[in-house]
């Protein structure tokens, strides 16, 4: 198990629920949330994955799916990241407690945002980062990650890095550190 603070959500989310129609909490403790990287076209978000992946939540792990924003700065113990069905998966279990110190902070870089990634290039990220998702339509991007304190991504704007101080916004922020001239 890792513990995962939230940053940011991907743009893409969905649910499943329970199968039986007669349980009372199919749409509550049996049902499943899942969240990832995704581009905007028109009125709807698409999977457009260039890396399959997702992060998920079970209607037990004290997640709100009525109120997504309201978990962006806490922190969860998760499984590590595998790969199944296809994609990447990471389980959000259960809540860790206010003071418990993240192994690892769940970012979405997006090229409107944070310019492009060339993901052909070996240095387009930090050797500890997990992408969890990438999608990419054209020249729009968004991509899901997992990043350690100090971890870093290269786009067209420069290089962002993960900065850890108790003074930020949910004491950790992707920053821009060298601009690209």
């Amino acid at each position: 198990m890792m513990s995962v603070k939230i940053l940011e959500f991907g743009s893409n989310w969905w649910a499943r629920f329970g199968r039986d129609h007669d349980d009372p909490h199919r749409y509550t403790r049996h049902a499943a949330y899942y969240n990832s990287a995704g581009i905007r076209c028109a009125n709807k978000v698409r999977r457009y994955w260039v890396l399959p992946g997702l992060v998920r939540f079970n209607g037990v792990s004290a997640f709100n799916p009525h109120f997504p924003g309201r978990s962006i700065g806490e922190t969860f113990w998760c499984t590590d990241p595998v790969l199944a069905c296809g994609g990447n998966r990471v389980l959000f279990v259960k809540s860790a407690a206010k003071n418990a110190v993240p192994d690892h902070y769940l970012v979405v870089v997006s090229s409107d945002r944070h310019g492009a990634l060339d993901f052909r290039h070996p240095a387009w990220k930090s050797q500890s980062i997990w992408p969890i998702a990438i999608s990419q339509l054209r020249d729009r991007q968004e991509v899901l990650l997992l990043m350690e304190p100090e971890d870093w991504v290269r786009s067209a704007l420069g290089l962002w890095r993960m900065v850890v101080q108790p003074n930020l916004p949910n004491g950790a922020s992707l920053q821009l550190a060298e601009e690209v001239d």
